[in-house]
């Protein structure tokens, strides 16, 4: 494993485990001479590794802004934001940073997912629809009540399979395509085993982000979050995708920073589906309190949206149904990962000059 900073090739920065890439994320930032914390997770890995959230922090505690890279909000895609965490160190970001701008990032928020080769959580809980506040019951998705019986249908394949992915058909049929796509990912609160589900409290996840948010945005003044995803978009591109201050003014002075291709998640202005309790919503009350600025998400897109959703459905079917150790349930993970990390060198510099691009934007309009 190299440790030297700057001795990296983007293929170098990412990872084919969680292990492998907590381990990678660990000695490039103590190479990079970060400060350095870990939030353990009450669970391990499939080989009895310890899993956890590891946080590098560099610049001034006190810093006036800070710039916050997050990865693996969605397990499986920790694959794509590990490596952009590495990378962004071995570039050398962290020396190039003004006196009053800190760097934060966030390895593995969500590291079960990561480890286990899930989107979810421990709890079969998508965490980028858990955050909603405590006491509130969300919004019942009709949509889904309606079609959950053929997202993960009884059987993996043969008639009862057929029979299910007709129904899903029907139903885009008659309700249109996006109709079909807002009922299956705008997030559900009735079903455990389900696709989507948002839980119905705080996960360890979410009670973790929200306790970072306490600790390394209590003093700043202005801050700049990206949250790393794949699976929506064209291959290769990076879609910002804003959840900030739900203003006119704030949108577009985010814009200003990025770029006009910035989307807006809540307009549905994007590749992504407007969400229930996603994961810009802790960042709002910092808004009360005078602090300002965006909250992104960053798409990289995969394969094709239909080959996504069909390998979350056999994911989801595996565990509600299947068996983890198998030769069905290998190939059903296997598919999974590479839905979410395309695995090429060309993908992985096209992720890589992405990210520099928009890192040298954040910095500089923080220090500004």
């Amino acid at each position: 494993m190299r440790t030297k900073i700057g001795d990296m090739n983007p293929s170098d920065a990412f990872s084919q485990s969680y292990a492998e890439a907590r381990a990678k994320f660990l000695v490039t930032a103590r190479a990079a001479r970060a400060r350095l914390s870990e939030i353990p997770h009450p669970l391990k890995g499939p080989n009895g590794e310890a899993l956890a959230c590891d946080v590098a922090r560099f610049g001034p505690d006190d810093a006036e802004a800070v710039l916050w890279i997050n990865s693996a909000t969605h397990g499986v895609e920790g694959f794509c934001g590990s490596g952009v965490q590495i990378g962004m160190m071995a570039l050398g970001w962290q020396t190039r940073l003004p006196a009053n701008v800190a760097l934060l990032l966030t390895h593995a928020i969500n590291p079960y997912g990561f480890a286990w080769i899930r989107r979810v959580t421990e709890d079969n809980v998508d965490l980028n629809r858990n955050f909603f506040p405590v006491g509130l019951v969300p919004t019942a998705n009709a949509g889904y009540a309606e079609i959950h019986q053929w997202v993960i249908p009884e059987d993996f394949d043969g008639p009862k399979r057929a029979q299910a992915d007709a129904a899903l058909e029907k139903f885009r049929q008659e309700h249109g395509e996006r109709a079909l796509h807002q009922a299956m990912a705008g997030g559900q609160y009735a079903y455990p085993d389900g696709l989507f589900y948002g839980g119905t409290g705080p996960t360890w996840s979410n009670r973790t982000l929200r306790a970072l948010i306490s600790t390394h945005l209590a003093q700043a003044r202005r801050f700049c979050f990206f949250d790393i995803h794949t699976g929506l978009g064209p291959e290769g591109y990076g879609e910002p995708s804003y959840v900030g201050k739900p203003t006119e003014e704030a949108f577009a002075e985010c814009q200003k920073w990025f770029g006009s291709d910035v989307t807006w998640l809540e307009r549905g202005t994007g590749a992504s589906t407007p969400v229930n309790g996603h994961l810009g919503l802790p960042f709002r009350p910092l808004y009360d309190q005078g602090k300002s600025g965006p909250v992104l998400g960053l798409e990289y897109g995969t394969l094709p949206s239909p080959d996504v959703l069909a390998a979350l459905r056999a994911d989801h079917w595996l565990h509600a149904r299947g068996q983890l150790d198998s030769e069905q349930g290998r190939a059903i993970k296997k598919r999974l990962r590479d839905v979410f990390y395309v695995d090429t060198d060309a993908w992985k510099k096209q992720v890589m000059d992405r990210a520099n691009e928009l890192t040298g934007k954040a910095i500089r309009n923080l220090a500004g």
